[in-house]
């Protein structure tokens, strides 16, 4: 991770100036490392009506045959993971780096973690045209493709990661009351979301507004970002059990922008303050905005630390 160090010397960590040059740090090892990527099959699925919703399916060595029925009896851990992309751009399969993210399905996967890389809809996107609470709802449909394809034989626990601008999406799903009763319906039965992975997330604006958060919020970012939501239900007195939240595990890596620090300060203080419990924080030692899931199969152990770290966190 030392050359993520010296990137971060020369360039900052501003997100446009360290983006590529991150890129262009891992994917010689990725390259080096493509057949134990590709080794796990991926499979997509559709989820949902829109031709955006489709999601990738990798399944530990231990399961049935991707091409197998999925009604299966396999009682490994799922995680759900929600790639970043500033709300804009972003893919379950990168069109310039094709190996990602085929390579965090394949890492989770490979752990014994049945591992799930919906797309969801992008602003500005001709014929998506996302907004508030679209997010969400995608990672609804989301976890209703799991309860109807994975759990009919049996009790599965879930973890809904997101990663950036895909942890916007999992906290409107976590926290907004929009979905309530579909929480509380998942906080046990056949399917049960274990907790919520939040990856360098922006938990509110206040640094500043890009047009994307403006558009797909409908100026209503204060309110409905998760720093919002959460003081809401503070002034409300609700207990994080009334409201079905489950538990959450913040990641912030050690070289990140203020636009994400800050919002990462003030979401942990909210939470703390009104329930008290429930949050785990943790900082990623060597790692930028961009690099926990890039430095994944890309042959450094200590750019993997934290998702090894994550593998434990899911299955204990």
């Amino acid at each position: 991770m030392e050359a993520v160090k010296t990137l971060t010397l020369k360039s900052g960590t501003s997100i446009p100036s360290i983006l590529l040059p991150t890129f262009q740090i891992f994917t010689p090892g990725h390259t080096a490392n493509k057949s134990s990527i590709l080794a796990t099959p991926r499979v997509t699925h559709t989820y949902g009506p829109h031709p955006r919703q489709t999601l990738d399916l990798y399944l530990p060595p231990s399961s049935p045959s991707p091409n197998s029925t999925l009604h299966s009896s396999d009682p490994s851990p799922i995680l759900i993971f929600l790639h970043g992309g500033g709300l804009t751009h972003g893919s379950k399969l990168s069109p310039e780096h094709p190996l990602v993210y085929h390579s965090t399905g394949s890492f989770f996967a490979q752990r014994g973690v049945t591992t799930i890389i919906p797309d969801y809809r992008r602003v500005g996107v001709e014929g998506e045209d996302a907004a508030y609470p679209s997010g969400g709802e995608d990672v609804s449909l989301t976890l209703k493709w799991v309860v109807a394809n994975l759990c009919q034989e049996g009790e599965r626990e879930v973890v809904v990661m997101g990663n950036s601008a895909g942890g916007v999406h999992a906290s409107t799903w976590a926290f907004d009351s929009l979905f309530l009763e579909e929480r509380k319906g998942m906080s046990g039965g056949n399917l049960r979301v274990k907790g919520v992975v939040e990856l360098a997330v922006p938990f509110d604006f206040a640094e500043g507004v890009e047009g994307a958060a403006v558009k797909y919020f409908g100026g209503k970012e204060g309110e409905k970002c998760a720093v919002g939501i959460v003081e809401a239900l503070g002034r409300e007195g609700v207990s994080r059990e009334e409201v079905a939240v489950p538990k959450v595990l913040v990641l912030l890596g050690e070289y990140e922008p203020e636009i994400i620090e800050g919002p990462t300060g003030r979401f942990v203080e909210a939470w703390k303050r009104v329930w008290g419990e429930g949050l785990e924080f943790k900082v990623l030692k060597g790692h930028n905005h961009i690099s926990p899931p890039w430095a994944l199969m890309a042959g450094e152990a200590e750019g993997e630390k934290w998702a090894e770290d994550l593998v434990e966190w899911i299955k204990n």
